[in-house]
């Protein structure tokens, strides 16, 4: 029989007012019902935390969906690591970005049913990319003993047992100052739990199910050569080129 687990929803928000009911109501919409959401509006200068306020009040969701409101700037890899310090070792984290959704209403029941019968440390999901059907996860390649020399494969949906973030040095979170990354967050969060899997020789799952919808602008022709884009790129690689810090 599948165990039944508890899933916690990581979503770090800043100024989604207008997206973060879509977020909030895809997750509302799941089959399996074992979950909470915890949102951190990281400094918005909208009324996203008021719209999630709102809409756990108005459905009664209690504990089921809050917000934690930061007074500074944590950014993504920050709000990621403190949220997994105050979680249980019973719950599977879920990171959904403020403004994106799930796409399918079952995609908790699969995911599930993974965990129950494969017992990874960590999973990922196939994603889009709008409303289009790229899609840049895939299956990590055994040839590679290094993930961090592997392409980037492993992105949403991104999912992780508590327990598999546990030993890893802080540094592996921080950039060459010593500050926590704050841009390119998807490796700096999931390159290390990836890297340590495998040296604790846990399972990496891929499930090539499309489970998470990535809100991104494909019409604006300065989406990739924008500053913000080029910074993100460079933290990415160098990420990736500094490699696990023991």
């Amino acid at each position: 029989m599948t165990d039944c687990n508890k899933f916690v929803f990581v979503t770090p928000a800043y100024n989604c007012q207008d997206s973060i009911r879509q977020t909030i109501f895809s997750v509302l919409a799941q089959s399996y019902v074992d979950w909470r959401m915890v949102i951190y509006d990281d400094m918005s200068t909208d009324q996203t935390a008021q719209v999630v306020e709102d809409i756990s009040k108005s459905l009664q969701l209690g504990d089921k969906l809050t917000v934690v409101s930061r007074n500074e700037k944590f950014g993504e890899v920050r709000n990621t690591v403190d949220a997994v310090n105050e979680i249980s070792d019973r719950e599977i984290v879920c990171r959904l970005d403020g403004g994106d959704w799930l796409t399918e209403n079952d995609a908790l029941y699969v995911i599930n049913q993974a965990y129950g019968q494969e017992d990874p440390a960590v999973l990922w999901t196939m994603h889009r990319w709008a409303y289009t059907g790229h899609n840049i996860s895939a299956p990590l390649l055994p040839v590679y003993a290094n993930v961090y020399e592997h392409r980037w494969v492993s992105s949403h949906l991104k999912t992780f047992r508590r327990d598999a973030m546990y030993g890893i040095n802080i540094e592996n979170y921080k950039d060459a100052e010593g500050t926590w990354i704050t841009i390119g967050c998807d490796q700096a969060v999931f390159l290390p739990m990836l890297h340590k899997a495998l040296l604790d020789d846990r399972k990496r799952l891929f499930l090539p199910v499309v489970c998470y919808h990535y809100n991104i602008n494909l019409d604006n022709p300065e989406l990739f050569t924008c500053d913000r884009s080029k910074i993100q790129k460079y933290s990415a690689e160098w990420v990736r080129a500094r490699g696990y810090i023991e």
